[in-house]
């Protein structure tokens, strides 16, 4: 299922440096934070068989993925949202496996941008 979207947008992440500007380092570090407990509700939701939390946490991951420039795992959360929307456990299993490895890949790139 791997996306063929880079995992980051640099234009979004550059035009939120210029932004935040010393407040950019907090905020990639509460992207990340956010992600992990994302994933976490996520994989919570599918083994309970909760659909519409499993649904709703995609969608929230979707918005903050995009605000981010996280390519990759926008489009696998609008996966996961699209198979929580059907009850498609299979589906859903494979979006969130798919976003933890890009998450994992993603946490690198993130924090190496800090550097910049």
């Amino acid at each position: 299922m791997t996306t063929d979207l880079p995992d980051i947008d640099p234009s979004v992440q550059n035009a939120l440096r210029e932004l935040m500007q010393d407040d950019y380092r907090l905020l990639v570090e509460t992207f990340l934070n956010d992600a992990l407990r994302r994933l976490t509700d996520l994989r919570e939701a599918l083994l309970a068989g909760r659909w519409d939390a499993f649904r709703q946490s995609a969608h929230s991951f979707r918005g903050s993925c995009g605000n981010m420039g996280a390519l990759a795992l926008e489009r696998t959360c609008s996966i996961a949202e699209r198979a929580g929307l059907e009850r498609d456990a299979t589906a859903a299993e494979g979006a969130l496996v798919e976003l933890e490895l890009l998450h994992a890949r993603i946490v690198p790139l993130m924090r190496s941008r800090l550097d910049i």
